[in-house]
């Protein structure tokens, strides 16, 4: 996999930004590629696939794009309430979205048309965040109710109800990460310092890790490598299969707000607008290059 990737980030000061790499003999450098308002509200996710790029917001909205034209190409309002993540199908045929007003959407790509709107998905609760299986036939789904939803995207329903609460107690109300492993087989949440993974052959934990400060993003580094960014600005690398720490170290001076993965290179984004770009080989990270904007950054993806 080659450097060849876009970073794209959303900012709380309503800015989307993009950043290009460049790679002259052995140096890496992030260069501004664009920039642009188009919220009316600070922007909370982001979520890229194919040409497609989606952002939701503070302002109720989805803003649309089209990223070989570069232009915007619509706008869904489906949402009455913050519009907390927004994620496509692997193959991006659909694009998935939730929101504090308690509903989930589902829109196909291309005419941009709502086919489901589950209202009250979390029972008048707010839903936090979304994670779609990489066979895009089901997702998760996770909110202020403290109860983890899985959704068959195929027949259009719920499937199952994990009550949460029994196990995680306060933390069950404030899972803001929900990721699935690349295979599929594993998924991930976590809330303040604890991180639970599960494997989806039994639906058992096979890892609990609790660290010293907020988990505030994870992302998978392959099915059983994970990259955890903290609110003390830490970045650690744990393998959840052996339940090991591989690696910690001082990423950013404030708390890491996202992550992104691909290939070798992970790209790391502060909330105090730095962008950071790492290559993670042989259990090492090193680190490449970096960019800042005068911006708070909230979410990022990799397009």
């Amino acid at each position: 996999m080659t450097e060849d990737f876009e970073i794209i980030v959303g900012t709380y000061e309503q800015f989307l930004l993009g950043y290009k790499i460049h790679k002259e003999e052995k140096k890496y450098k992030l260069e501004r590629s664009f920039a642009t308002k188009d919220h009316t509200a600070s922007i909370r996710t982001v979520s890229s696939r194919k040409n497609y790029l989606a952002s939701g917001a503070a302002d109720d909205c989805i803003n649309l794009y089209d990223m070989k034209s570069r232009t915007e190409s619509g706008k869904l309002i489906h949402h009455n309430g913050t519009v907390n993540c927004v994620t496509f199908t692997p193959d991006a045929t659909h694009l998935l979205s939730c929101s504090s007003d308690g509903n989930i959407g589902v829109v196909r790509c291309g005419n941009w048309q709502l086919e489901k709107n589950w209202t009250s998905a979390h029972k008048n609760s707010e839903v936090n965040t979304l994670a779609v299986h990489p066979t895009g036939k089901l997702a998760l789904s996770v909110g202020t109710d403290g109860v983890l939803r899985t959704w068959n995207l195929v027949k259009g329903r719920q499937a199952y109800a994990t009550n949460l609460v029994p196990r995680l107690k306060l933390n069950a109300k404030n899972i803001t990460v929900l990721r699935w492993s690349p295979d599929g087989m594993k998924y991930l949440m976590a809330a303040n310092n604890q991180l639970d993974a599960y494997t989806v052959e039994n639906a058992g934990l096979c890892a609990e890790i609790t660290l010293d400060s907020k988990i505030v993003c994870v992302e998978f580094i392959s099915d059983n490598v994970i990259v955890i960014g903290q609110e003390n600005g830490t970045l650690k690398i744990w393998d959840i299969e052996q339940v090991t720490e591989l690696l910690s170290t001082i990423g950013h001076d404030a708390r890491v707000k996202c992550l992104g993965h691909r290939g070798k290179y992970i790209v790391s984004a502060s909330s105090s607008g730095e962008v950071k770009l790492w290559k993670y080989v042989k259990q090492k990270l090193k680190f490449l290059t970096k960019a800042t904007c005068d911006a708070r950054i909230t979410c990022m993806t990799l397009i």
